[in-house]
């Protein structure tokens, strides 16, 4: 790939990207999923004829994570640049969290992050019994509803300023957690990798980020204040703790998402956030996060909607998805202590799908034991891709509607 083809590419997906944002926002909608639209603009117009010219148009190619039976392995830089913006998304979102707001709404997110894993589980495997499919790819169906995409849910409550809620903080901590036990269900039902072992990995990150950076981050950043006088100096060196952050929790247990969100939550309670937040927003919103956007919509391919066969699936995982979902995270809060508004609103942030359900799908295809039978391989990838789509596009209006009364006030 051409150096001035990559500039290319990233330029034209920025500007456009801003210029779909504005359309959206303009359309009372959240800016969000303007810029997922605009992936799928660009991902489907490479894969149905539009020609870039020869460079371009197979960088473009690239943006599209899932085709066949295996997932996107390449290292071309734009995985890696559009990967950041997730990475500081969660950055972010942490910084932004109120540590007590997060300990008050513990009881609220375990109860529904518990149910929410447990009820879409359930349904998922018993609906895939019902359509035939043996116990393992029914099994290997319900771990694909688990997980929520935090970053959809986390940009859509950021947008419209609803993330320092306490419904927002549940949310946000209940995610994480349907990242881990998605993680953990996936080893254990296709047999790939040892729990012990990642129990240990986890518990490792955990002592790091919760207690030793939690004791050291202060004078680190003290030191920073005091020596780096450089300009924007303190930006470099947090922006560089993300990373490492992000670096152990890759390393552990593949989300680095997770190891930036702790990251941010340690350094939200320091008075360094007072002077790095906005630098840092601006990156992130200026540059990184929306190519994420981009790119997570590029990775949709609509021609899985041209398969019968696919769509009668999906329809069923679709419909588990968004009401087991719903219903299990919603149930969860309301024995956590919400009442019924807020934990429709928690249900409701529950909803879209995307990298975990992914990744899930990735090892249950390519795992040793084969859970899914060669011959349904091809239809759980179009079924995936349906319903991670369409709970992708759905999930930012219905969040905003479920926070209407909220917003109404703020701005009123």
């Amino acid at each position: 790939m051409e150096y001035a083809a990559f500039l290319f590419t990233l330029g034209i997906v920025l500007v456009f990207a801003k210029m779909f944002d504005t359309l959206f926002e303009k359309g009372k909608l959240p800016g969000v999923l303007g810029e997922i639209v605009l992936g799928i603009i660009l991902g489907n117009l490479v894969l149905y004829g539009f020609y870039f010219g020869p460079d371009i148009h197979a960088w473009l190619q690239n943006w599209i994570q899932l085709r066949g039976a295996h997932a996107f392995q390449g290292e071309e830089p734009v995985h890696y640049i559009a990967n950041l913006g997730i990475v500081m998304l969660l950055f972010i979102a942490g910084l932004d969290t109120n540590i007590d707001q997060l300990k008050s709404t513990g009881k609220v997110a375990t109860f529904s992050t518990v149910m929410g894993v447990f009820v879409p589980l359930v349904i998922g495997w018993l609906s895939g019994l019902a359509l035939g499919y043996n116990m393992r790819e029914s099994l290997v169906m319900g771990v694909l509803l688990t997980a929520t995409s935090i970053g959809v849910t986390v940009r859509t409550l950021l947008d419209i300023n609803m993330l320092r809620t306490d419904v927002g903080a549940a949310s946000l901590s209940a995610s994480v957690m349907d990242d881990f036990l998605g993680i953990f269900l996936i080893i254990f039902v296709v047999g790939s990798g040892s729990l012990v072992v990642f129990g240990v990995q986890l518990a490792i990150f955990f002592i790091v980020t919760l207690i030793a950076a939690w004791y050291y981050m202060p004078y680190i950043t003290k030191f920073t204040r005091k020596y780096i006088k450089t300009e924007r100096g303190m930006v470099g060196v947090l922006l560089g703790v993300m990373l490492l952050f992000s670096t152990l929790a890759e390393y552990s247990f593949g989300a680095a998402i997770e190891g930036a969100y702790f990251a941010g939550i340690v350094l939200s309670a320091l008075p360094a956030k007072k002077i790095v937040i906005e630098d840092i927003r601006a990156i992130g919103y200026g540059f990184l996060i929306p190519l994420f956007f981009v790119y997570t919509g590029a990775q949709m391919d609509i021609g899985v909607f041209t398969n019968i066969n696919a769509l009668i699936l999906a329809a069923v995982i679709l419909a588990v998805a968004i009401f087991g979902k719903i219903l299990g995270r919603g149930i969860g809060a309301r024995i956590g202590g919400f009442n019924w508004h807020k934990a429709w609103q928690m249900g409701v942030g529950s909803v879209p799908r995307m990298e975990v359900a992914l990744v899930s799908l990735t090892v249950a295809i390519n795992a040793p034991s084969h859970p899914i039978q060669p011959q349904h391989v091809e239809l759980f990838i179009a079924a995936t891709m349906v319903f991670v789509t369409v709970t992708t596009l759905i999930t930012p209006p219905l969040l905003k509607l479920s926070f209407r009364k909220e917003i109404k006030e703020m701005q009123g």
